[in-house]
């Protein structure tokens, strides 16, 4: 007995010994990896964002990770620390200032970065005969996909629109909302006849087509607004990553894919 408790002991410092390795290794691994920074994104221009933050990304030696979610939701993900990330994007001034409001991003960093342009689309499968906004209030339209306008603000600016020129309370019956507007672009890709969807012009597919575009008076300016959290004001990396979003080349990758680029 005494020389198996005498064989055990030995070989149990012998593991500790391969398991101090083991974690020592891991840590020099992990030392060599990439630092990744997260970057909280309006749903409508997560791919775009991804696009040219890789390219920012392999400069520097670091790596992105991406959560995209309409602005409202992404807002109060931060707001109530379920979300950490160290930038954030809106697609509206409004939830910007949420955060702003509660000191979870400092008001002097925020910078506008983009704009954007509201459509109405039909599936490219069920083309819809509609010439006039008046159309939509009629039966040539069963269903109206907008975004939701608490939350998502492609779907404020369809509610702005669409009061502005007295249609809202028309067409309130024929309305059914999407959490974000991915969402929005694929069930109206895959939806019957006599169906629109107002949304942003840069995430329509293929399977789209536009009917009508929204006349930018209808509603407020579409302005997209980013910055780094109050937490990484002071990280360097992420300070390059603002102005990165400003210089020719990123405005080019976001230019090309729809957006529009401001003065």
């Amino acid at each position: 007995m005494t020389v198996c408790t005498e064989h055990a002991q030995k070989w149990g410092k012998s593991i500790g010994i391969i398991c101090i390795g083991v974690l020592c290794s891991n840590q020099d691994v992990s030392a060599q990896e990439p630092q990744t920074r997260t970057i909280a994104a309006a749903n409508s221009t997560c791919t775009t964002i991804k696009k040219a933050a890789e390219i920012f990304a392999q400069r520097h030696g670091i790596s992105f990770s991406y959560i995209c979610k309409s602005s409202g939701r992404l807002a109060k993900g931060i707001k109530g620390g379920m979300i950490t990330p160290d930038y954030f994007i809106s697609a509206n001034e409004m939830w910007m200032k949420e955060l702003t409001k509660n000191g979870h991003i400092k008001a002097e960093v925020v910078k506008e970065l983009w704009g954007n342009e509201l459509v109405l689309a039909h599936p490219r499968n069920h083309p819809l005969n509609i010439t006039t906004w008046e159309d939509i209030a009629t039966d040539k339209i069963a269903q109206l996909l907008i975004g939701d306008p608490g939350t998502a603000p492609f779907g404020r600016y369809s509610k702005q629109a669409l009061q502005s020129v007295g249609l809202w309370n028309k067409v309130k019956s024929k309305i059914s909302t999407r959490k974000h507007i991915t969402l929005l672009s694929n069930d109206l890709a895959n939806a019957g006849a006599a169906t629109a969807g107002m949304l942003f012009s840069t995430n329509l597919t293929e399977d789209l087509q536009t009917v009508l575009h929204v006349p930018s008076v209808w509603h407020d300016p579409i302005r997209y607004y980013g910055a780094p959290t109050a937490d990484n004001g002071h990280d360097k990396v992420m300070t390059s990553f603002v102005s990165y979003l400003k210089s020719p080349e990123a405005q080019d990758v976001f230019s090309k894919a729809g957006f529009k680029i401001l003065p």
